[in-house]
């Protein structure tokens, strides 16, 4: 008897780790970001619920997807500049139409969206963006598009309540803290 409850006993330890992970999981599909909707009616969501799952551009429908895998967008109250690791996805992509823009159009509407400085975003960012910034309910400042990359200026945006989403209100161009020793000499002081 004394045998078969140490077998037991030892099952016991992959029993509650066994349990952690169906709580844990649960708890992460919860609260884990899913989806944004942009000022233009489309969403970007998860293609599914677990974690490093890809994202995909929906129509403003919400059920069909335009583009997979995105890597890098623009966007403004009409279009969405989508680059994709699947180069089929990457193009420009209409909301009022809920498709890809046709080849003619495409670059009158990249000059509209990217500006005359070609690869800089002149939509609701002056950067290009990794959709996973974008996702609601993102609790880390690391996972916030930069506040200075808001593109504040544009007076074509019809959405001014976009820009009061949280952001990173880090300068991603200071440089890092520096020792009092090296404070004293960029001012030509003597060294403490």
């Amino acid at each position: 008897m004394l045998r078969k409850f140490g077998r037991h006993l030892l099952l016991l330890p992959v029993f509650l780790f066994l349990l952690w992970a169906l709580v844990a999981g649960v708890q992460w599909v919860r609260h884990a970001p899913k989806s944004v909707t942009l000022p233009n009616g489309m969403m970007f969501k998860l293609e599914y619920y677990f974690p490093g799952a890809p994202i995909a551009l929906f129509a403003t429908d919400g059920r069909k997807i335009l583009a997979r895998d995105i890597e890098f967008v623009c966007f403004d109250d009409r279009y969405v500049s989508i680059t994709s690791y699947k180069l089929g996805d990457s193009g420009i992509y209409d909301a009022q139409t809920n498709a890809k823009v046709r080849e003619e159009e495409q670059d009158s509407v990249e000059y509209l969206l990217m500006h005359a400085r070609r690869k800089a975003c002149n939509g609701y960012y002056t950067g290009l963006l990794g959709a996973v910034f974008l996702l609601d309910g993102q609790k880390y400042s690391s996972l916030l598009p930069p506040c200075e990359w808001r593109n504040l200026d544009n007076p074509a945006l019809k959405n001014r309540a976009w820009f009061d989403r949280p952001c990173d209100d880090r300068s991603w161009r200071e440089p890092p803290a520096s020792s009092d020793a090296n404070k004293a000499k960029a001012d030509g002081r003597p060294e403490p």
